[in-house]
């Protein structure tokens, strides 16, 4: 098995100290978002639930394609026809937000999908029990990189040496990246500079050469594409199809003292999520993703990324139509696959998983997924378990989740 991951401090994994992240964390978290007024009046599936113990919610997000269920659920008023009044409350950063969420200061939140196992289960700095219902996006990501490269980076090994920009440690980002250079014979902590930085920060860094490459979800890489600094080098579905990129976790005293509360957040955002999964809504929630108070960007871009027909920078189109999905279920074998990645790349705070049984314990902890059976069910979302993932061409069993590290 290729090195492991060496010497992950506090100080390493939030990018700077206590003092300085509470400041920045001032900075980054917004006034509340607006939910803002849609020209397209939805129509609910559900009813509200009886009896709303707490209707006031604040809820966290970064601004990536990827949390378009819950801001979504805002631009239509989905939340107020579930009797929820949801502030929207963004941040620019995800040690900003893990802070902001371990503080106590949010209800629920906008998580990288291996963070809320990671926060429950005190992998690193700062713990809080969590629920994780539902995903919010699936593929949605790509690594780009710089013009300055082109037609030098053809495969994994062509990274050797570079410099490699991504969101944080405990992302699908950088342990898919990291699967994806082990298959070129690299170590990642040896022969690539691997470098974590704000998502927001990244496409600039592209441009001035700080880095050389990026792995990030897709608005990232298109609007790289549409400012002519890199070329999409691959989308991550092609690394592994219909994988995690983002969730939606609520905290656990939360959720069990305001049960009714959780069952409303639970069918709005759901109903959001398998609203824009047709394709007949995409270029609609491009449109109001693309207002300043949620993602601000080029409504081309978004629109590139939420259809599947975008430029790749190299001079080719592409008609993808499953670049980024939203079925929302959170399948067990997303958990065990992360949990044994994070485990390989000592990312689980010293914690030690060896049987089958503590693979699955750890992520039924954390994995919603009765709650989320019982709201899709009713929404019509897609909720039989995956048995197997296919990474890299390679067959992942969460039944034997050993197994892909020896293949490692």
């Amino acid at each position: 098995m290729v090195g492991m991951r060496r010497d992950l401090s506090r100080r390493q994994l939030f990018g700077l100290g206590a003092g300085a992240s509470a400041a920045l964390l001032a900075a980054c978290a917004s006034p509340t978002a607006p939910t803002g007024q849609s020209h397209t009046t939805f129509q609910p599936t559900l009813n509200a639930p009886d009896d709303l113990e707490m209707p006031d919610v604040t809820v966290g997000f970064v601004p990536i394609t990827c949390y378009s269920p819950i801001v979504n659920a805002a631009a239509l008023n989905i939340y107020h026809q579930y009797g929820l009044n949801v502030t929207l409350r963004r941040y620019t950063g995800w040690a900003e937000l893990w802070t902001a969420f371990v503080a106590g200061e949010l209800d629920a939140t906008q998580f990288l999908a291996p963070m809320p196992i990671a926060i429950h289960h005190g992998f690193a700095s700062g713990q809080r029990d969590i629920r994780l219902p539902f995903v919010t996006n699936t593929n949605g990501n790509g690594i780009t990189v710089s013009q300055r490269l082109a037609d030098k980076v053809n495969g994994p090994e062509d990274f050797a040496g570079l410099r490699l920009g991504l969101p944080f440690d405990y992302s699908v980002h950088n342990l898919l990246s990291r699967d994806y250079l082990v298959s070129g014979g690299l170590d990642p902590d040896v022969d690539v500079d691997l470098r974590i930085m704000r998502p927001a920060d990244l496409v600039s860094a592209l441009a001035v050469d700080q880095i050389d490459a990026f792995c990030l979800p897709d608005q990232f890489n298109q609007r790289a594409v549409a400012e002519d600094i890199g070329y999409i080098h691959l989308l991550t579905k092609d690394l592994w199809d219909q994988h995690p990129c983002c969730s939606f976790a609520v905290a656990e005293d939360f959720a069990s003292s305001y049960p009714n509360t959780y069952t409303a957040l639970l069918r709005a955002i759901g109903d959001s999520a398998l609203y824009i999964d047709n394709p007949d809504h995409r270029a609609q929630t491009a449109t109001l993703m693309s207002q300043p108070a949620y993602l601000g960007l080029p409504e081309p871009v978004l629109t590139a990324v939420l259809t599947g027909n975008f430029a790749d920078g190299t001079g080719a189109e592409h008609a993808i139509p499953d670049r980024i999905g939203f079925q929302p279920y959170p399948h067990a074998s997303y958990g065990v696959w992360m949990l044994d990645a994070l485990q390989r790349w000592d990312l689980t705070g010293g914690q030690a998983f060896t049987t089958a049984q503590q693979y699955s314990t750890a992520t039924s902890a954390v994995f919603d997924s009765q709650a989320a059976t019982s709201v899709l069910t009713d929404l019509g979302g897609m909720t039989q378990e995956r048995t197997q993932e296919t990474v890299l061409g390679a067959t992942f069993d969460p039944q034997h989740p050993a197994q892909r590290s020896r293949q490692l």
